[in-house]
């Protein structure tokens, strides 16, 4: 799901340069006219903008183009308008309409509680990438044969997941988390996709939890001829509508690197080729869970990964929601501190001195 090719590199613009824009931006045109504090105060303003703006384009990977983007989208979007936006970052992109269509996913993102806040994690890169003047956008549909709350501990598990699939399917799929909160996790199916992502939201302004989710992500695969790399926003909602079963509606916004690349994947072959990647995912979940539902334990008892003693303590604890205890997002984590509280502790060990006998 998460295309693009490489992204042009450009030079950035020298930190005297920096100052001296700024300076000419905010320092007023009449400085005999200030005092020496208001002077010292205008002068400590302006460097720390500039200062933020570095940190910003650091964020972003040292991408110029990608400071205008995220300055001109949120401002003609969401007309939100950060201090340190010089007046080059909010030119808006030639030939870019920002209409209702482009500003969508600005306030798609923003409802599901997730506003344009740079003091929120990844904040920067992701608005910076739906500012950018190219995207695409892919849509697949369908449903799983999985409940709510069992799907919610899938996700809530992701290596354990994985390897339950491999188990049914003797695939390569790898799911693994990356920071301790769990929101930053990689990916693979084993062939044609890998990625490193970061968990956006796992609800919508705080509704439906586990049901609606944000995922940033930085992929690379293959498709057709090409071996592609980029980024994306993707938005992956669930509904239960009916005992064990799940709809879901996939949506990911992908960002061309140019006018050529983004030609080729608004084609609709191209289109086919990325859905027919994602159903062949879907496929696999369908085709675990068919012969787990229908009853077949073989595979996952002859697992050699799924013997580990915290796997074993896994497959008990999904075999438990599958057979109609609730779970919810967040429930492994308090569920393994409660563990960890109840597990005794160890005997101290006794060590008695040698005595001689008589």
């Amino acid at each position: 799901m998460f295309f693009g090719k490489g992204i042009r590199c450009v030079v950035a613009i020298l930190l005297v340069s920096l100052v001296t824009a700024y300076a000419g931006e905010y320092m007023p045109s009449n400085p005999e006219a200030l005092s020496k504090a208001e002077l010292m105060d205008a002068k400590r303003d302006s460097i720390a903008k500039v200062r933020f703006r570095g940190l910003v384009l650091r964020q972003l990977a040292n991408k110029e183009d990608d400071v205008r983007s995220l300055c001109s989208g949120v401002k003609k979007c969401l007309d939100i308008q950060y201090d340190f936006c010089s007046q080059e970052d909010l030119k808006p992109w030639p030939k870019t309409k920002y209409d209702d269509e482009f500003c969508e996913p600005f306030k798609e993102i923003t409802r599901r509680g997730f506003p344009a806040d740079l003091k929120q994690p990844m904040a920067a890169e992701v608005y910076a990438r739906l500012g950018r003047q190219y995207r695409a956008i892919y849509e697949n549909k369908g449903t799983l044969p999985l409940g709510a709350n069992a799907i919610s501990y899938l996700f809530d598990n992701m290596p354990f997941t994985a390897q339950l699939i491999n188990a049914y399917l003797g695939s390569g799929y790898e799911l693994g988390y990356t920071s301790r909160n769990r929101r930053f996790f990689h990916g693979s199916n084993g062939r044609s996709l890998s990625g490193e992502f970061y968990w956006v939201l796992q609800d919508s302004a705080g509704q439906k939890l586990g049901m609606r989710n944000v995922f940033f992500g930085y992929g690379h695969a293959k498709v057709l001829k090409w071996s592609l790399h980029g980024t994306a926003v993707a938005y992956l909602d669930m509904d239960e509508i009916a005992p064990n079963k799940i709809s879901y509606k996939l949506t990911a916004i992908v960002f061309p690197a140019n006018s050529i690349l983004n030609s080729i994947m608004q084609m609709n072959v191209f289109k086919s080729v990325v859905n027919d990647k994602i159903d062949h995912i879907v496929d696999d979940v369908k085709k675990a869970s068919k012969e787990y539902f229908g009853g077949n334990k073989e595979p996952m008892l002859k697992s050699a990964a799924l013997k580990s003693q915290e796997n074993v303590q896994y497959v008990l604890d999904f075999e438990t929601v599958v057979n109609g205890a609730p779970w919810k997002l967040g429930d492994f984590e308090r569920l393994q501190r409660q563990r960890e509280k109840e597990r005794p502790a160890p005997a101290p060990l006794k060590v008695e001195e040698p005595r001689m006998v008589k």
